[in-house]
């Protein structure tokens, strides 16, 4: 089995959702600790022509207080309308913006104040209409959350239990991850490449037609469903 292990990341780069196809299982590691390096609460837009990032404000948030990503909540509602806002500024007059736009919306207004949740659904919900993934999704802290290891043990340690042949994870994490340590168990990594753009997913999927019919399909899919 194909597994894949990785923190949520909210409305991130293409080649994110590429790994997802690729795998038989996908596991928000929702119980890892947070940090400022996470993409729990933020991602990156194109703004007048220039890379923007978009962070979405912690409530109560101290670099000194060790929290859990699915401990992490918003400030307030306020950064919603803001996220929205921009993406109107930057993309309302590309071609799949009224598909694409309302599919955004449902997203970050789920009933949930954890940004785990909303940066997870962010991924599950697109690779499942729209990238058409077939991967089991689910989070670490379901069935892990008790299992008190080091990130990357925590990590061999869910692959084993799973039962899983290969760890797909990206090409940043070489340096941090011990490869003979997972063969030793019987378990491969590969370094996962695919698309080499940096930006959101929105921006991608903004300006990319050959996406325009499936998207169309999509939001009036979530528009039936409203009436």
């Amino acid at each position: 089995m194909k597994i894949a292990i990785i923190q949520p990341n909210f409305f991130p780069l293409r080649s994110y959702y590429d790994l997802a196809k690729r795998v038989d299982k996908f596991i928000f590691l929702d119980d890892a600790l947070y940090n400022n390096k996470s993409w729990v609460n933020k991602t990156t837009l194109r703004l007048h022509n220039r890379d923007y990032y978009f962070r979405i404000p912690l409530e109560d948030y101290n670099p000194d207080l060790r929290r859990t990503t699915k401990d992490v909540t918003s400030k307030d509602n306020n950064w919603k309308n803001k996220f929205l806002k921009i993406i109107k500024v930057q993309y309302k007059n590309y071609s799949n913006f009224d598909f694409l736009f309302p599919i955004i919306k449902e997203i970050i207004n789920i009933p949930s104040n954890c940004l785990a949740h909303t940066s997870a659904y962010s991924v599950f919900r697109l690779s499942q209409s729209i990238f058409e993934s077939k991967s089991k999704f689910t989070f670490s802290s379901i069935k892990y959350e008790n299992v008190k290891l080091s990130y990357y043990d925590k990590i061999l340690h869910i692959c084993k239990k799973e039962g899983a042949s290969t760890l797909y994870t990206f090409p940043t994490k070489t340096n941090q991850l011990d490869v003979q340590k997972f063969a030793r168990n019987d378990i491969g990594v590969s370094f996962f490449t695919s698309y080499a753009n940096n930006l959101s997913i929105i921006d991608y999927l903004m300006t990319n037609d050959s996406y325009k019919e499936i998207l169309k399909k999509e939001c009036n899919l979530l528009r039936d469903e409203r009436k």
